[in-house]
C-alpha cells in the first residue's frame, strides 16, 4: 500500500501549493512543516521545522517555599521525572497531617493543599512555565511562593 503525502506545501486535498506568503508560525497553521530538519531541495532552506522533545523540561528551582493555610511556611521539592511538579508532605503523613502540590498545568501554576487526601483549597498562580514563584489566589486566601 503506498504512503500518500501532501507537500512540501499543501494539504490532503491539494498537495501542491506555492510557498505561503507568511511562513511565520501563524501562517503555517494549515500547511505541513519539515520534520526531517533539513532543506527539502538543495539551496532552498525551510522556514519552519517541527521537533518533538521527549519529557517536559522544567527549568525552575529545585525547591520552593510557600505559605500554607495550616502549616506556616513549607518547603516543596521538585519531583524528578514529573515535569514541573513540587511536593510537600507533613511529617505526620498526608492522612493525619496534610500535603501540598504545586504544578504547572500547561497554562498556569496550580497550588493544591490537602488534608486527609482531600483538597481544601486550590489556588492559581503565574503563567511562566519556569517560574513557580509569586502570589497564588485561592478560594479562601492568597498564598506566596518564593525560592528559599
Amino acid at each position: 500500500m503506498p504512503i500518500k503525502r501532501a507537500g512540501p506545501w499543501g494539504n490532503i486535498t491539494n498537495s501542491f501549493q506555492d510557498v505561503p506568503g507568511n511562513t511565520g508560525a501563524d501562517g503555517l497553521t494549515l500547511y505541513p512543516v519539515n520534520c526531517a530538519k533539513t532543506d527539502w531541495v538543495s539551496g532552498q532552506a525551510w522556514g519552519a521545522y517541527y521537533e518533538v522533545v521527549s519529557g517536559a523540561a522544567c527549568n525552575g528551582p529545585a525547591t520552593i517555599t510557600a505559605t500554607s493555610a495550616f502549616f506556616g511556611n513549607i518547603t516543596l521539592d521538585k519531583q524528578t521525572g514529573d515535569g514541573c511538579t513540587y511536593y510537600w508532605v507533613s511529617p505526620s503523613g498526608p492522612f493525619s497531617g496534610g500535603e501540598a502540590t504545586i504544578y504547572y498545568s500547561g497554562g498556569f501554576w496550580i497550588y493544591e493543599q490537602s488534608l486527609s487526601y482531600a483538597p481544601f483549597d486550590i489556588s492559581g498562580g503565574g503563567s511562566d512555565a519556569d517560574d513557580p514563584t509569586g502570589t497564588y489566589y485561592g478560594t479562601f486566601s492568597s498564598y506566596t511562593v518564593t525560592t528559599p
